[in-house]
């Protein structure tokens, strides 16, 4: 098998955002550029797919890794640049000038992202997520309201390059105590690391860069105000496809540490202190919100400890249930996103009182957040259900009952803010009766993803197998 051809998802990125970049040198309009941009998700798409059945390494070998696993996960992160790109027709809420920069941009991040799912050697995996976090800080701050995005971006910035830093200084004690960057080399050493509590805190320092991509505490902060103030396209990706790769490669360092799960008790009890503290600081800061995407933010934050449950088990079980729910929440946030897109064209900040009325001003808008609210509550026939009670099993396995009782209880408080955005969209009235008018695309794409969410909810066999073979595959 050609290296091109186990690499061609990412080159496929590569050569769209080379595409895109020179149409933007010779001034084409930003209709052709979405549109190459669009086309260029789809082949990427298409290309990860296609790419499921190969095995193998591109480059040297223990470097980058190509299999189910990878590939899997980079279709789910291709999808949700699809959906993004899609719903970009007329991005308002970025400044006119960054336009054609946007799709650009964006599959730059994807890129890394996708190779942050192949990457099996410590610098491998640092330049990766490199890659895919430069993109999206420019992203963030392309706002057509300066005054808005200025603080929030620069926050975001600062405090993905300090958990930056500290995943580096976590690689280096890696490197130092097994003298190697290759995770092959690393696990091969398990059996001598396990009992050196420096291994373990060089694991958890690690995690850190992930961590704050997934929105989990204590990297939590950016969350919040990232989400109010940056343009709504940008953060419907951050809200996808970022938290897909941040998840895999949670998945990936688990199986790696998974052989030596005994003795990794430190590890697992941070990991799980990190998910209460996530779910409950999340739901509880969420309460508060009268801001629509502030709102969603903590709600991130609160299902990034969901996502814990399941990567703290250090089994197959769960982490198959921690991928299958991040294929869940990227269509659940998708959907929620979605609207905020359509609603947000002429509001810089989307608050709850906006959605007063969206029933009589585009049923289905209004029933594309329904769907989405009950997906991230977890009520069926959703796949928020189905998910939470995989990752429950999980750590239910592991004889953690107190621990998914705590869960539980979360989920409950979490009811009260999310029928409040439901309450909002159906039963408030509101003085602007203009009716909604959405292109067919956006229409298409809103319609797609809820009925992947209700059918991973409602038959989720097919989509628990891929995610059964992924983590085969991982662990293999």
């Amino acid at each position: 098998m050609s290296n091109l051809t186990l690499f061609l998802p990412e080159t496929v990125c590569l050569l769209g955002a080379l595409v895109l970049f020179f149409a933007q040198v010779f001034g084409a309009r930003y209709t052709v550029v979405w549109l190459l941009g669009l086309l260029s998700g789809v082949a990427a798409l298409v290309a990860a797919v296609w790419t499921w059945p190969l095995a193998g390494e591109p480059f040297f070998p223990g470097i980058y890794r190509v299999d189910f696993f990878s590939q899997f996960v980079k279709t789910v992160i291709a999808a949700g640049f699809v959906i993004v790109a899609a719903i970009s027709g007329r991005p308002h809420t970025v400044r006119a000038g960054a336009w054609s920069e946007l799709p650009m941009f964006l599959l730059l991040a994807m890129t890394g992202m996708m190779m942050l799912a192949s990457a099996m050697e410590l610098v491998t995996l640092y330049i990766s997520m490199e890659l895919a976090a430069y993109p999206v800080y420019i992203t963030v701050a392309l706002h057509r309201n300066r005054d808005i995005s200025g603080e929030s971006s620069t926050k975001y910035m600062l405090q993905g390059m300090i958990a930056s830093a500290i995943t580096l200084y976590g690689l280096s004690f890696l490197f130092g105590l097994t003298g190697s960057t290759y995770l092959s080399a690393i696990s091969s050493q398990l059996g001598t690391l396990a009992t050196q509590p420096l291994f373990w805190l060089a694991v958890l320092l690690v995690l850190a860069g992930f961590l704050f991509k997934l929105a989990a505490f204590p990297f939590h902060f950016w969350a919040s105000d990232t989400y109010q103030t940056a343009p709504h396209e940008v953060i419907t990706f951050v809200a996808t496809a970022s938290k897909v790769a941040a998840i895999a490669v949670l998945c990936r360092i688990a199986a790696l540490v998974s052989p030596a799960a005994g003795d990794a008790e430190l590890i697992t009890h941070v990991l799980m202190w990190m998910s209460v503290a996530a779910m409950t600081l999340g739901n509880l800061a969420a309460l508060r919100q009268g801001d629509l995407k502030r709102l969603l933010g903590y709600s991130a934050v609160a299902h990034a400890g969901y996502v814990l449950i399941g990567i703290q088990a250090m089994s197959a079980m769960g982490l198959t249930a921690a991928l299958f729910y991040a294929m869940g929440y990227a269509a659940m946030s998708a959907l929620c996103f979605l609207v905020v897109v359509e609603l947000g064209r002429d509001e810089d900040l989307v608050t709850v009182d906006s959605l007063a009325g969206l029933h009589q001003r585009s049923p289905l808008l209004a029933a594309t957040l329904l769907i989405g609210i009950f997906g991230l509550i977890g009520l069926p026939p959703t796949v928020g259900f189905i998910g939470k009670w995989f990752l429950f099993s999980a750590a239910i396995e592991q004889g953690q009952f107190v621990f998914v009782l705590v869960a539980a209880i979360n989920s409950a408080v979490a009811l009260y803010y999310y029928l409040l955005v439901i309450r909002q969209a159906y039963f408030a009235e509101s003085d602007n009766s203009n009716p909604i008018h959405t292109d067919v695309v956006t229409l298409a794409v809103a319609g797609a993803t809820t009925g992947l969410v209700i059918a991973m909810g409602v038959v989720p066999g097919w989509f628990w197998a891929l995610s059964v073979e992924a983590v085969v595959a991982l662990m293999g």
